[in-house]
């Protein structure tokens, strides 16, 4: 592979906190991840008709910051997990996140920002995002947040799986809705091959094998039912996708794979899903 296009790390992290845990907004008050106890789920990993780890998911639950203003605070979900090879692999690994269903309209690709990105997309864009962030005295800015171009959700983080996306309640006021829904594939890469323009992904080549997914998510809507005009957290409604592994990738999660970003400037990935048993001669 040659070297990487891009720079800066790796993270939706245009939608989600620091390398995987977001790019530190400010905080009014304590964070906290609630709702009931989850039981963590794990699976089994086929590789190629052969057993060749699991995958455990051992944390799914709400994120709220506990801020009282609704203008502040901000709602979504904090996920983890991590892949568990039974033996040493001569295989190269990594997560392949799609957002399926994606409506938060002060989102926009860095390269074309005044393009809405589409509903479904490879999560993240590549070289970068801008999203809404505040300040330590409370005021909103946009603010730009460069990552590599590769496709991978890990960024050098594998085996382990952390991501927190979340949004302002102020979006799903502004918007009407913020929808983030998710499906995540831990992949085996049978090919990679990075073409000659280091400022275009079209021209990258990936063909990886699906081996186990899972869809999960969240959505805010916004509904005035408390005293009207007045902006209460009692007029958002936020609900958390169940989590659901997968034998088989999704249409919705192929045709995002090849999303076009951008309307004046475009750009987009080229990753073509193989079988599992093309991972038996991949070397890393």
């Amino acid at each position: 592979m040659s070297v990487l296009k891009g720079v800066g790390f790796h993270c939706v992290r245009a939608l989600c906190m620091t390398p995987l845990a977001g790019l530190a907004l400010s905080q009014p008050a304590p964070s906290a991840e609630t709702t009931a106890p989850f039981a963590p789920q794990i699976h089994a990993v086929n590789c190629g008709g052969k057993v060749c780890g699991s995958m455990e998911i051992s944390w799914y639950r709400k994120f709220q910051d506990g801020d009282t203003s609704p203008r502040l605070e901000r709602n979504g979900v904090s996920i983890r997990g991590r892949f568990r090879s039974s033996r040493d692999q001569p295989r190269e690994y990594h997560y392949l996140q799609v957002l399926t269903e994606f409506k938060a309209d002060d989102f926009r690709w860095s390269r074309d920002p005044d393009a809405l990105l589409p509903a479904g997309f490879v999560d993240v864009p590549p070289f970068g995002v801008r999203r809404p962030e505040t300040d330590a005295n409370g005021r909103f800015r946009i603010a730009e947040h460069r990552f590599d171009a590769l496709p991978w959700f890990d960024d050098g983080e594998f085996p382990l799986f952390d991501d927190r996306p979340r949004a302002f309640l102020a979006s799903a006021r502004v918007y009407g809705r913020v929808t983030m829904r998710f499906e995540t594939w831990l992949i085996c890469v049978i090919a990679a091959e990075q073409g000659p323009d280091r400022e275009r992904v079209s021209d990258d080549f990936y063909v990886v094998a699906p081996l186990t997914g899972w869809t999960w998510g969240y959505d805010i809507k916004h509904e005035d039912v408390g005293v009207l005009t007045v902006d209460e957290l009692e007029d958002y409604a936020f609900s958390q996708m169940p989590l659901s592994f997968l034998a088989q990738p999704t249409s919705a999660f192929k045709h995002s794979l090849g999303a076009t970003l951008g309307r004046t400037v475009t750009d987009r990935f080229n990753i073509r899903l193989a079988d599992a048993a093309g991972c038996r001669d991949r070397l890393r």
